[in-house]
């Protein structure tokens, strides 16, 4: 399954799906813990009212949990935004989910740590036995494990996914688990002022461009709406959507393949992964149906890749959008 179709399903449906293994891996997990204690780092930190270590209390979207405050943490990430949010903080996780493939704009990073499982099934024996001293994940995501999670380490979950222009509050959260906060604002700084630049080199006013999102694959044509996390991104920027495509009751939209006018705008942002089996550009432009509308026309059909427009859902990723957003404009030109 595509990493960054992943935006576009309902996760119930995936605990449904996978009930069965994560009831087996509870029980194997509750047998674990009942044979195998924790380093007195991690255990006492949080529960020995004699610890010297300091501890502060988070608040997340599972409630909230005293951690112990340690300079350099084991942290084991069960989804891209965390794991994005963590890299860029410079801190290196010693265990990480993945959707097949690590996102390629995280770099050669990412590749070098060991993998704890695929999709939504982290295996909890290989959590376990990296001793971390934090998991992080996302509630929208990840919620039906978090009871498995907790027996293992402080866990803290993020609201969503990256999703609803959440990105930023979850960049900031979990900086704040990591003792990174300043660093983080920072980098959120140079985000914004990124921003502002983009926004001064277009031709045009942002309101003034109608802009689409578009993936092209096996279930036809979707366009991500302004709720997904390029979209947010794409609307911080000022860009105009048509009334279909600017939905926000939902996270995408899909659109008839005889339909020549929700998918068209002044720039059309085609995401492609040819891992997954996406539509290039190139395939796009020679579509019967899709070759007709105007961005076709005006040669304004430009690339990006899947792995920062679909799945990403950090501040790495949304940098790259804007980098991405600057090169479209400037082929464009």
């Amino acid at each position: 399954m595509s990493p960054f179709l992943l935006a576009f399903i309902d996760f119930k449906m995936i605990e449904k799906k996978f009930g069965l293994s994560r009831f087996l891996g509870a029980i194997t997990l509750t047998l674990m813990v009942g044979c195998q204690s924790r380093s007195p780092v991690a255990s006492d930190a949080v529960s020995s009212p004699n610890s010297t270590t300091p501890t502060q209390t988070i608040t997340h979207a599972m409630g909230s949990s005293e951690i112990p405050v340690l300079r350099s943490p084991r942290v084991v990430t069960i989804d891209t935004g965390p794991l994005d949010t963590a890299l860029t903080l410079g801190v290196e996780p010693v265990g990480t989910i993945r959707y097949g493939k690590p996102p390629g704009y995280l770099g050669g990073a990412a590749e070098k740590i060991p993998v704890i499982g695929q999709y939504n099934e982290p295996n909890m024996e290989s959590i376990l036995r990296l001793n971390p001293d934090f998991i992080l994940g996302s509630k929208s995501i990840s919620a039906g494990i978090y009871p498995q999670l907790l027996k293992i380490a402080p866990t803290i979950f993020v609201e969503g996914a990256g999703f609803d222009w959440q990105w930023k509050d979850n960049f900031k959260l979990i900086a704040t688990v990591l003792g990174k906060s300043e660093k983080a604002d920072r980098l959120l700084a140079g985000y914004h002022t990124q921003l502002e630049a983009l926004k001064t080199f277009l031709n045009s006013a942002p309101q003034d461009i109608v802009i689409s999102v578009l993936v092209l694959g096996e279930n036809g044509v979707i366009a991500q709406t302004p709720r997904s996390f390029s979209g947010s991104i794409l609307k911080e920027i000022g860009f105009s959507r048509n009334e279909i495509q600017g939905n926000e009751d939902q996270f995408f939209v899909r659109i008839s393949r005889e339909d020549t006018k929700t998918p068209d705008g002044d720039m059309i942002f085609l995401i492609h992964s040819s891992t997954w089996d996406t539509a290039s550009a190139e395939e796009f432009v020679k579509d019967p149906v899709l070759s007709t509308l105007n961005a076709v026309q005006k040669g304004a059909v430009c690339e990006v890749p899947g792995d920062v427009w679909g799945s990403g859902r950090g501040i790495l990723a949304a940098k790259k959008i804007l980098d991405d957003v600057r090169s479209c404009f400037t082929k464009k030109t």
